[in-house]
Parts: structure tokens; C-alpha cells; sequence
């Protein structure tokens, strides 16, 4: 039988959301900047600039929360 480890999965649940919260950040930033490259009329710089900034965002926040549970070195 498979022992379960509360701590452990307390973990990887906190991680799987910030995860998570990075990959719905990126679709945000594909979707709007999208919508401001059509407005405006400059593909793909708009779509771009926002998914990179993003990116830097989600990494922020995946750190941030590890930081804040102790889960960094």
C-alpha cells in the first residue's frame, strides 16, 4: 500500500496552482495581446511583448510562493 505524505501533497498542490496560474497568465497575454495587435495594426509586437511579460510574471509568482512556504534552498 502507498503511503501518503501530507506535507508532500500539500506541496504539490500549492506548486500545481502556481503552475497553473502561470499557464492561464500566458493565455491572457496570447489573447489580449491579440486583440491589441488587431486594433492597432501591430502584429504580432503586442502579443509578444505581453506573453514574454507573462512569463517573467509567472516565474515571479511560482518563486514568490515557494519562497513564502520555505520551499527554496
Amino acid at each position: 500500500m502507498i503511503k501518503l505524505d501530507g506535507k508532500k501533497i500539500r506541496i504539490a498542490m500549492m506548486m500545481g496552482n502556481a503552475v497553473m496560474t502561470k499557464a492561464i497568465m500566458i493565455a491572457a497575454g496570447w489573447y489580449f495581446g491579440s486583440k491589441l495587435d488587431k486594433k492597432y495594426g501591430t502584429e504580432p509586437y503586442g502579443m509578444v511583448g505581453l506573453v514574454i511579460l507573462a512569463m517573467i510574471l509567472g516565474v515571479w509568482y511560482i518563486l514568490r510562493v515557494a519562497k513564502k512556504n520555505n520551499l527554496t534552498d
